[in-house]
């Protein structure tokens, strides 16, 4: 397993620079990436070139290593286009492309690559900031009225965030003083991390689980709370009358996103959900249930077969969507467990495949236990002495006939949208439950009778529109 010990990178030009410098046969393949993304710089900045312990790494079946931290498959196809023209392809595998000139393109697996240096020559920051400290840092700029640099915004966080959090912090405030409240009414709010118990007592009352059917996120996955100096009083007071008769069932949460609603469209109260914007400008869009809109939502059918490693952490299910005018939407929802080998639990979250961030969680309690009650059981069966998640399987459906179904599944290689690897690996017990677990989630998936209900709820469930969720602001890029 790779580990980051030593690891480094060079970002974009520096790293394609640095190699045709340092061989002479690389000179013409890396002047070819150069010329394909001389007027890209954003995309230019998600190839690195990879160093261990100072030297050029060398891989497996390669000489050098760039790694590739997009996803997206047109920029994928226009890399190993261009390569190609003055490289041959020797050969590809999985996420991995060898040339053979010696250079490996290799598609990062997405955990966040550490010790990088930037294109300009700067260090990128090589630790992951808290989430409090990512949502600080975007706030101290709309409390200060401005944008502020980004040596200030450090030494008031306490944390060096690097040149790419600052594109995001600049665009991000570039598209909600455009979009949201204008730079010259900042001044007239007082703004809220959600996540900091210290905030105004409305904002604590509003997302108290008490009152809330469901997660706060799945019902209001704002970060950032803004609410107007001169209404604080009036909102005060009446959220204290809503707090208190949602507390003894006498109002609906309906009555209380109603209320959100109307003081949202006043611009009293105002929430905002923050992704970190990696693309060249921010978007900024109003998430609200509407019932058009969640008419309109529809599964049309899968598109890639994903090929899924049951002893890995994850699967994907991809599908097509439509909604309103867009026929045909592409969308990924990606399954994965959390906790330990002995109380392991299945979570889901979706977004568009070739988008960075994902869009919001499922709803655990009222969508996927919806659908799939008792599901994580599986993982807390007697699984014997097995060493494999077959084995696993075979034992667990001969104590209990419940499953009988799900190990035939098992022993077929291809279904509607996964193909299973490495279901007969030896593992160890961990991995065969959380492999237990996600093959019988892609298993109920599969199998589901009324699938176009089930894809609506999760993606409707995805994009925090909920029948019960609230009114947002997100904004994301």
């Amino acid at each position: 397993m790779e580990t980051d010990t030593g690891k480094s990178y060079k970002q974009g030009l520096l790293g394609l620079e640095y190699l045709a410098k340092t061989d002479a046969k690389m000179k013409t393949p890396m002047m070819a990436l150069k010329n394909l993304l001389k007027d890209q710089p954003t995309l230019r900045k998600n190839l690195y070139l990879s160093f261990l312990d100072g030297k050029l790494f060398k891989p497996a079946g390669a000489n050098y290593q760039i790694k590739v931290g997009s996803k997206d498959e047109k920029f994928l196809l226009s890399l190993k286009t261009a390569l190609s023209k003055v490289d041959d392809v020797e050969n590809t595998t999985g996420q991995i492309t060898n040339f053979k000139s010696g250079l490996q393109l290799y598609v990062s697996g997405g955990r966040a690559l550490r010790n990088i240096t930037s294109e300009e020559g700067k260090a990128l920051d090589s630790k992951t900031p808290t989430i409090s400290q990512q949502e600080d840092g975007f706030i101290l700029n709309l409390k200060a009225g401005k944008l502020l640099p980004l040596k200030e915004i450090n030494h008031k966080i306490g944390f060096n965030f690097g040149e790419d959090w600052y594109h995001s912090y600049k665009q991000s405030f570039i598209a909600f003083t455009k979009e949201i409240i204008s730079q010259s009414q900042l001044k007239n709010y007082e703004f809220y991390r959600d996540s900091d118990n210290k905030k105004l007592e409305l904002l604590n009352q509003i997302t108290d689980s008490e009152i809330l059917p469901a997660a706060k996120d799945n019902w209001n996955p704002s970060d950032v709370w803004c609410v107007k100096i001169n209404q604080k009083t009036k909102l005060q007071k009446e959220v204290n009358d809503l707090y208190n008769k949602a507390k003894n069932d006498k109002v609906s949460i309906e009555k209380l996103n109603k209320f959100i609603e109307i003081e949202f469209n006043k611009q009293n109260l105002i929430g905002v959900s923050l992704k970190q914007v990696t693309g060249t400008k921010a978007t900024v869009s109003i998430i609200k249930k509407d019932a058009k809109y969640i008419d309109s939502v529809k599964f049309i059918g899968y598109s890639d077969m994903f090929k899924f490693n049951t002893i890995g952490t994850y699967f994907d299910v991809n599908v097509i969507m439509s909604c309103l005018k867009l026929n045909k939407l592409n969308y990924m929802f990606r399954f994965r467990p959390r906790g330990s080998s002995s109380a392991v639990t299945q979570n889901a979250e979706g977004k568009p495949p070739k988008q960075g961030p994902f869009d919001g969680a499922i709803d655990k309690k009222n969508v996927i236990q919806f659908f799939f009650p008792g599901a994580d059981d599986i993982a807390k069966q007697d699984i014997g002495k097995s060493k494999s998640i077959d084995n696993a399987a075979n034992v667990i459906s001969q104590s209990n006939k419940k499953y009988m179904n799900y190990k035939k599944w098992l022993s077929k290689k291809d279904h509607k949208f996964v193909s299973l690897l490495n279901t007969d690996a030896n593992v160890s017990e961990q991995e065969i439950r959380r492999g237990l677990l996600n093959t019988y989630y892609a298993y109920l998936i599969d199998t589901f009778e009324d699938q176009k209900e089930l894809f609506k709820r999760f993606y409707l469930a995805a994009k925090k529109v909920n029948e019960f969720s609230s009114i947002h602001y997100k904004i994301f890029g």
